[in-house]
């Protein structure tokens, strides 16, 4: 539609080097499936819940028995999962797919329960209170019940078979520093356990940990100037911390649909003032608001490209934008952004 005479043309379209940032670089999800463990972590309000929820529901629908573990046990991911909060106890919520909430005490309880035969059900003896107040005390052996947990998860055979329970463990980490403590606490405890049972547990842990073939972070960010920041340094604290590989950058709510030279044309139309009245009647009100959500559009549009160059020029990883999906968190968002990452990734 051609702009009336005397109107300003508004001809602005998005830049080759704004639609190559947009694009980017793939990872093949079969690929990013094949791990054991994947840890998904980054700053709060990233959108780690639902991007776990998500990647949850791509591995049961390729067929793999999947576990998703809530670190933090607030019910968020069974929530994003369609499911009121779930318990220690695996808890199936979709089909081949469970979900755990993960708490310090009742890991304890379990370990003593595995390793040193303590019930479960009785009162702690005095030995067992003084492992108590050490392991849910003391910082580091305190993430190694976190981390053991999931290790212990990955490593679970199935009764009387060699086969694992799981296929693939998705783990909704803490936030920020958090998660490297986390990752970081089996080669931290190395250090200060010398021999024993206790020595080998967490060599196999660390090992789990370190091994790129069965473990794997992805990073979760926003098109936003913290989030993006916290995401490059989270990911050189862990490459140089725990020693856990990184295989890709999901940019979260990412604006991905550009502004063409066709949408101003049709709103400078909208706009003009010889047909403000008409449209004015049509819409019942001012057309004037659909041209700011234009401008929004482009505004963000820009801002994610422009955040991604920053992500790909610090990650040597790729960096996926997870488009913007506007819905309440749940088991219907989760899917949708399932569907997004299979595109995104397949």
């Amino acid at each position: 539609m051609s702009s009336p005479a005397g109107t300003p043309q508004r001809s602005w379209s998005p830049s080759t080097a704004v639609r190559r940032a947009i694009a980017g670089e793939r990872i093949e999800l079969a690929t990013l499936l094949e791990r054991r463990v994947v840890f998904v972590a980054g700053k709060g309000g990233t959108g780690r819940s639902t991007m776990t929820a998500a990647l949850a529901l791509l591995g049961a629908r390729a067929g793999k028995r999947v576990l998703a573990i809530d670190v933090e046990a607030k019910g968020d991911l069974a929530a994003a999962l369609g499911s009121p909060p779930a318990g220690f106890a695996p808890r199936v919520v979709q089909h081949d797919l469970s979900v755990l909430e993960l708490r310090t005490d009742e890991s304890f309880q379990e370990y003593l329960n595995i390793y040193f035969k303590v019930p479960r059900v009785t009162r702690l003896t005095p030995l067992a209170r003084v492992f108590d107040f050490i392991a849910t005390g003391v910082p580091g052996p305190r993430d190694m019940l976190v981390v053991g947990k999931i290790a212990y998860e990955e490593r679970r055979k199935e009764p009387g078979s060699r086969s694992p329970v799981w296929d693939l463990i998705l783990v909704d980490c803490a936030a920020g520093g958090q998660v490297e403590s986390h990752l970081g606490a089996a080669k931290a405890m190395l250090t200060l356990v010398r021999g024993g049972l206790i020595r080998a547990q967490v060599e196999w842990i660390d090992a789990l940990i370190r091994d790129s073939r069965r473990t794997t972070v992805v990073l979760c960010a926003l098109p936003e100037e913290m989030p993006v920041i916290e995401a490059i340094e989270l990911h050189e604290r862990l490459r140089m911390g725990s020693g856990v590989a990184v295989d890709v950058c999901l940019l979260n709510r990412a604006v991905v649909e550009p502004v063409t030279a066709a949408h101003r044309h049709l709103m400078t139309a909208l706009i003009d003032p010889e047909h403000a009245e008409v449209v004015a009647q049509h819409l019942g009100g001012s057309p004037l608001p659909l041209d700011a959500g234009l401008e929004l559009q482009a505004h963000l549009y820009d801002t994610t490209a422009r955040y991604l160059r920053q992500l790909r020029n610090k990650l040597p990883m790729p960096v996926v934008p997870v488009p913007l999906i506007v819905d309440r968190t749940g088991l219907t968002t989760t899917r949708a952004v399932a569907d997004a990452l299979s595109n995104r990734l397949g």
